[in-house]
């Protein structure tokens, strides 16, 4: 290994591991903290490391990435230092590692390949960007064209490591403690992605809807309630929006617990399909959900299409009708009015609606004429409610 890429491979990993170790602060106050304080890179609505960091994109196999480039990084860092390490006393197994650079590109290569799918997610999935992860994804390539030796084919660092591999397990020792560590390893990740352990806010998302979703409330198009409620909630939601689903499960369960309150669910796509107010895209293929759920209202089945755009995840058209045939809905009925012009001109009054009631972002909620901008815990969200003038049902905890 030349010393000059071996110097410049250790800076760039060097700077990769300090933006992987600020990554994991960010997504452990983003996601851990009762009070999180915003981090430097959240800028704006399109540049937010937070909210990249608050979807369920940010871990895999129930693993933070940021944790994941952790690893990546220190595989880095130990071979380029395996040559000298394999002469401790002790450690001269390590000399099956023969071709460290090899290594090191393919994991490099492998991790930046990842890194532009997820940045293709965080852009059109997420609309959200974070600016150290792409620099770790520029990162990653520099260590792979640095690692690579230029003299020999694209494929010759995998041929080497592939060879390495295949020729280090012929011996039984090897093949032994390979298979073992695979095996902890395996069972770590298993532990993860079951327990969710290190990923709140997939955990919060499954015990919300497993809490709330026993709540099913007399309903009538977009309003859920009673018709001659004292205690009138405006819910002004997205579809594509995390607080709009927590806020969404808040309000099925405050109806169900409340005698005399209704809630109003009101659709404010952040789309620039249908939203003239917005300057970028938005919430992609928010529009169209608004769409679908006022033509699911015609068929008496409001709810039941708010609940599969909210809990199901659909992500275009083809998806919403597929789990839509499943809730027994008149799939051509649904279809042509959620294309026609009624539909359009009922999102134009929401927008509208919207519009005058100051409305930037969502979930917004009036409560008669206070305003509510996102979501506070259900105690909280709960006695704002009997503040209000709210009757609890007969048997309702208080």
């Amino acid at each position: 290994m030349s010393r000059n890429k071996k110097i410049i491979i250790l800076i760039l990993c060097l700077i990769g591991l300090g933006l992987s170790f600020e990554l994991c602060r960010v997504f452990y106050n983003a996601n851990f903290s009762e009070n999180p304080v915003k981090s430097i890179c959240a800028i704006n609505d399109m540049f937010d490391c937070d909210a990249v960091a608050k979807t369920s994109y940010s871990q895999f196999l129930g693993i933070p990435l940021s944790l994941w480039g952790v690893i990546l990084y220190l595989f880095v860092l130990f071979m380029l230092f395996v040559d000298k390490i394999k002469n401790i006393k002790g450690l001269g197994f390590l000399a099956v590692f023969k071709n460290p650079l090899s290594y090191i590109f393919c994991v490099s290569l492998l991790s930046f390949c990842i890194s532009m799918v997820l940045g293709c997610i965080s852009v059109f999935k997420i609309n959200s960007v974070c600016i150290f992860c792409f620099m770790t994804y520029l990162i990653d390539f520099l260590i792979a064209v640095t690692a690579k030796d230029w003299k020999n084919g694209i494929f010759y660092e995998i041929k080497n490591s592939v060879s390495d591999f295949l020729e280090a397990i012929k011996v039984r020792r090897y093949a032994f403690w390979f298979i073992l560590v695979m095996m902890l390893f395996a069972s770590v990740l298993v532990y993860t992605s079951q327990s969710n352990v290190l990923s709140p806010q997939i955990l919060k998302r499954n015990m919300m809807i497993k809490e709330f979703s026993q709540y099913k409330n007399i309903v009538n198009n977009n309003v859920m309630g009673p018709s001659d409620a004292d205690v009138v909630i405006d819910e002004f939601i997205d579809f594509n929006c995390g607080g709009c689903f927590i806020a969404n499960l808040y309000l099925h369960r405050i109806v169900s617990e409340f005698e005399n309150v209704k809630v109003v669910q009101h659709n404010v796509p952040l789309d620039i399909t249908c939203n003239p107010k917005m300057q970028y895209e938005g919430h992609k293929n928010s529009c169209l959900k608004s769409k679908y759920v006022i033509a699911a209202g015609k068929q008496n089945k409001y709810w039941q299409m708010s609940d599969i755009l909210f809990l199901q995840g659909p992500e275009n058209e083809k998806e919403i009708l597929e789990k839509a045939r499943l809730v027994d809905f008149d799939i051509k009925k649904l279809k042509e009015d959620a294309n026609s012009e009624e539909v359009n001109e009922e999102i134009k009054k929401s927008l509208k609606l919207a519009e005058e009631k100051d409305i930037s972002g969502t979930p917004t909620i009036y409560i008669g004429m206070k305003k509510f901008l996102g979501v506070n815990s259900y105690p909280d969200f709960k006695n704002i409610v009997k503040e209000a003038g709210g009757r609890l049902k007969p048997g309702a905890d208080e």
